[in-house]
């Protein structure tokens, strides 16, 4: 019997000492023709478990000198993109992976004519629940595409794809699974984030920091807070976010506001 035909994808994975998760994230995507891990230096199991599910070796620095948490996710993802040799692209982190209903909706989509998806999220807590509940959902994010419907990544965090004028979206109902992890993982990625936030802002003033620190991220937390009451005053069927790990968006929307202040920032340009 011969084997099914993969599928027209190239699915890009960033790792960094990634060992512990990433053989669950290569299993599920063992459909798409193409699997790209595009390394920063791992100095544990993550090449060979990475050349064991087959997939291609990317380094993220030419002299494999990384170690290193990445500083801009967008530069990463555009080196991925210019690797990639299938039409499709599918971004998978490398502490997720795909269900199997994504995974059907990979299928028919890649014979479809060029678009971008919005592939949902969701978290999965460590007796193996998926949570149905949480203020961050709908939490989709831009990572399936056709190449040609793509400009690049923008953003060094929270990075997103820049679209071609005139490129249709649309939405997966199927959705990548990310195990939720213990409360200090959780709040220490954030930091990570809170880092690179503050690099960026270094030097942009007072006016750009209250306009796009202050007041968006006032506006995002005031939205979470109703979205909570909601999910905890109001009867569900279903798996809620634990509470800590939503009071951990809080802290990071206010340690965003202080860390990237121009009197913070100014402190960063001198110690650069």
């Amino acid at each position: 019997m011969s084997e099914t035909k993969k599928l027209p994808i190239s699915v890009h994975v960033l790792t960094l000492n990634s060992a512990k998760t990433l053989e669950r994230t290569l299993r599920s995507v063992q459909i798409c023709e193409e699997i790209l891990v595009v390394d920063g230096g791992s100095t544990d199991a993550t090449l060979d478990i990475a050349k064991k599910y087959g997939a291609r070796i990317v380094l993220q620095h030419p002299d494999n000198a990384g170690g290193k948490p990445i500083d801009d996710f967008s530069a990463v993802r555009n080196l991925a993109l210019r690797e990639a040799t299938q039409p499709w692209i599918f971004s998978l982190d490398s502490d997720e992976y795909a269900s199997e209903e994504l995974c059907a909706e990979l299928q028919d989509a890649s014979h479809d004519r060029a678009a971008a998806y919005y592939v949902p999220r969701k978290y999965i807590l460590a007796d193996g629940r998926i949570v149905d509940f949480a203020t961050t959902y709908p939490n989709e994010r831009l990572y399936f595409f056709h190449r040609d419907t793509v400009e690049q990544w923008v953003k060094p965090v929270h990075e997103r794809p820049q679209l071609r004028t005139g490129t249709g979206t649309k939405h997966f109902r199927g959705a990548s699974l990310a195990p939720i992890g213990v409360l200090q993982e959780y709040k220490e990625k954030n930091l990570r984030y809170l880092r690179i936030e503050a690099k960026k802002s270094a030097g942009k003033g007072w006016g750009h920091w209250f306009a796009h620190r202050v007041l968006h991220t006032v506006r995002s937390r005031c939205i979470a807070f109703v979205k909570l009451l909601l999910i905890w005053l109001l009867p569900h069927r279903g798996t809620r976010l634990p509470l800590r790990h939503e009071l951990v968006r809080f802290w990071y929307g206010w340690k965003l506001i202080v860390e990237t202040c121009p009197l913070h920032s100014r402190r960063v340009l001198t110690n650069r």
